[in-house]
Parts: C-alpha cells; structure tokens; sequence
C-alpha cells in the first residue's frame, strides 16, 4: 500500500533532507600535518588557531581539532623561527591538511657579540613560549566520579576525555619539552670550555670525556660551580690513570646492519 504525502509536507520533507546535507558537507573534523617547507621535516610544538580555537602539532607534526568545524574557516599555524601562515578554507578538504612553514630570514648588519647565555633565562623563556603545554594537567579517569546525597554520577566527558587521543598526545608533547629544557641545562653547564679549563686533554679525549661522564640533570642541578670543576676534576683523574679502560671514540648510532 501506497501512502500519499499533501503537497505542502512534500514540500517540508524535500527542504529538511536538503537542510541537512547542506548541513553535513560543510562540517567537517579539521586535522592535518605541519612541515618544514625547506627540510620536509615535520614540526611539533606549532600553534593552530582557529578563531577561539587552539591546538598544537605533537611529536610527529599532526594536529586535530576535536570538535567539527563549520566551514569556511580561517586557520593561522605560527612557531618559533617561522614566518606564520594564515590559511582561507572555503570548504572540507579533501583530505588531511598538509601545512608547509618557511623560516624567519633577516637580512642584518654584521655585528659582534660577547656574552654568556644564562640557563635559567633559556628556561623562564622556554616555559613563557610554552606556557600551555608546560601547565598542562591530564583529567584522571576518577574525576568523571562526583559523589551526591543521592548517589554517584558519572561525567561521561570527563571520562572519555582522560582516554582520549588529544590527552595522550599532550601528555607526550608536556614530557619530550621537559626533557628537551633538561638536556639544554646540562649542555649550557658541563661544556667544552668548563672541561678544557680543568683538563690537558686532547680534542678527541674530550669529546669522549664530555660523553662518559656527563652528569645527569638531577646531579647537576644540585651543584654549585665549584661542585662542577671538583666533579670534572675527580673524574679526570680517573680517566688519566686508566685511559685504556675507557672508550677510545664516542659510540656512533647507525642503522647499518
């Protein structure tokens, strides 16, 4: 049996299928990759904006907004170094977004400079440039749990959220900075010229002396310079009177079978 329609809802029923068509081709979930234009490399730590909206590529370059975006849309990616990139989308992408950024070049006079780079400035910029990975705190799975006289609730959101895809990403990104800042720290202490002051050695004898005995953030953290040049000079005894036992070059990664 055949069921006839009065023209008027016809009529209604053609303009909500085409409504939400409409409505479908032009929301879409924005996600793509951000590239260095001149290496290929990929970039992490690039800011993504789009209007209100903020995200930032994590360790492999790739970005996602988490909500679906009505189009068309503005997007501006900027990073440290870079020349930002302000980008009109009319409509869905066909497919992921790949975001080239060229370097910063400027053109300046020669000039001489003699200073000395203070760690503890490197790392209040580092965190200043930074601020919102750096204070970025993951929800826990137990927070989705709200206790009530009348029982317990659930916050599905927040539970979801504390699984999700943007969290892990995030959580990566807070880590590899942390390391990165800890790395820059003992290599702006424990340098060529601190060692060489307190050591006859050769220039292939350091490189290897500066690899083995390179101390650990938590150790250097806690000495003073004084503790430093003790600490270089103890161990340079040591690998005076034993020099056979210790490598004779720094080892080198290879991928070569």
């Amino acid at each position: 049996m055949y069921h006839r329609f009065p023209p008027v809802y016809r009529h209604l029923l053609l303009l909500l299928c085409c409504t939400l068509s409409f409505h479908n081709g032009w929301t879409q979930n924005l996600e793509g990759t951000v590239y260095d234009q001149n290496t290929g490399e990929t970039l992490r730590g690039v800011s993504i904006t789009l209007g209100t909206l903020r995200t930032v590529s994590d360790l492999g370059g790739r970005f996602r907004f988490p909500h679906p975006v009505r189009f068309p849309v503005s997007i501006t990616a900027s990073h440290i170094g870079y020349d930002s990139l302000f980008i009109n989308l009319y409509s869905p992408p066909d497919t992921l977004l790949r975001i080239f950024l060229s370097g910063k070049i400027l053109g300046l006079d020669e000039v001489s400079v003699v200073g000395r780079r203070n760690p503890v400035q490197d790392s209040l910029w580092m965190r200043r440039e930074f601020t919102d990975q750096f204070n970025f705190r993951p929800v826990k799975p137990w927070e989705s749990v709200t206790l009530s006289p009348i029982g317990i609730s659930i916050n599905l959101n927040i539970l979801f959220a504390s699984f999700s895809r943007e969290q892990k990403q995030a959580k990566r990104l807070k880590a590899a900075l942390i390391r990165d800042e800890r790395e820059d720290y003992v290599d702006r202490r424990f340098t060529h010229a601190v060692i060489r002051g307190q050591t006859e050695l050769s220039d292939d004898d350091l490189e290897v002396f500066r690899w083995y005995f390179r101390p650990t953030y938590e150790q250097l953290v806690d000495f003073t310079e004084y503790d430093l040049l003790q600490y270089i000079r103890a161990n340079y005894r040591e690998f005076k009177a034993r020099r056979d036992a210790y490598p004779q070059v720094v080892p080198v990664l290879s991928n070569a079978p």
